[in-house]
C-alpha cells in the first residue's frame, strides 16, 4: 500500500494524524482481524493503536511503507498486550476457582462430619429399643415388620420407637442446618 502524506507531524499534528488515520485505518483493522479472528476486538485494538500512535506520533518514520510497518507493529503489541490481559485473567480466574473448590469441599467435609455427630450422638441418646430398632431399619434394611417378628414386638411399637428416633433427629438437624 502507498501511503500518500504530504504534511508532516511537526507543522499540523491533528491534520497529519487524521490524514494518517484515514489512509491505514482499513489496513490496520483488516490486520488485526486476521490474527484476532474477531472484527469487534479488531476494531478496538485498532483504537488503542492510533492513541499510541497519536502519541508517538513525532517518532513515525518519514517514508510511507515504513510508516505502515510501524502502524502495525504497534497494532500487534497491542493484540500481544491483550492477550497477556486474557491469559491472567484466565490464570486468576482458575487459582480463585482451585481454591473456592478446595474451600467448598473442606466447608462441606466439615459439615458433612458434623452432621453425622449430631445423627451419632442422637440416636446412642436414645432408650436402647428405640435405637436398636432404629439401626436395623437404617443399617440393615429391615422392615418394621421384620424387625417386629425378629424383637418379638408389634409392628405399632416399632413404628412408635422409630419415629421418636427420627422426630429427635429432625429437631436436632433442623437447628444445625438454621445456624448456617
Amino acid at each position: 500500500m502507498r501511503i500518500n502524506i504530504k504534511h508532516s507531524a511537526s507543522s499540523d499534528p491533528e491534520m497529519y494524524f487524521d490524514r494518517l488515520f484515514k489512509e491505514t485505518y482499513a489496513n490496520t483493522v483488516a490486520y488485526l482481524e486476521k490474527i484476532s479472528s474477531d472484527k469487534d476486538l479488531a476494531r478496538d485494538l485498532a483504537q488503542e493503536a492510533y492513541l499510541k500512535i497519536w502519541q508517538k506520533l513525532d517518532l513515525l518514520p518519514e517514508d510511507g511503507e515504513e510508516m505502515l510497518r510501524y502502524i502495525l507493529i504497534i497494532a500487534r503489541n497491542c493484540f500481544l498486550d491483550h492477550l497477556k490481559g486474557v491469559l491472567k485473567e484466565k490464570k486468576q480466574q482458575d487459582a480463585y476457582a482451585t481454591v473456592y473448590i478446595e474451600t467448598s469441599a473442606a466447608a462441606n467435609y466439615m459439615e458433612v462430619k458434623e452432621q453425622q455427630q449430631i445423627i451419632d450422638h442422637t440416636i446412642n441418646t436414645q432408650e436402647e429399643s428405640a435405637r436398636r430398632f432404629y439401626l436395623l431399619n437404617r443399617e440393615e434394611g429391615l422392615t418394621y415388620k421384620e424387625i417386629a417378628l425378629q424383637e418379638g414386638v408389634s409392628e405399632k411399637t416399632v413404628e412408635r420407637y422409630i419415629g421418636r428416633v427420627l422426630r429427635t433427629l429432625r429437631t436436632r438437624l433442623a437447628s444445625f442446618l438454621f445456624l448456617w
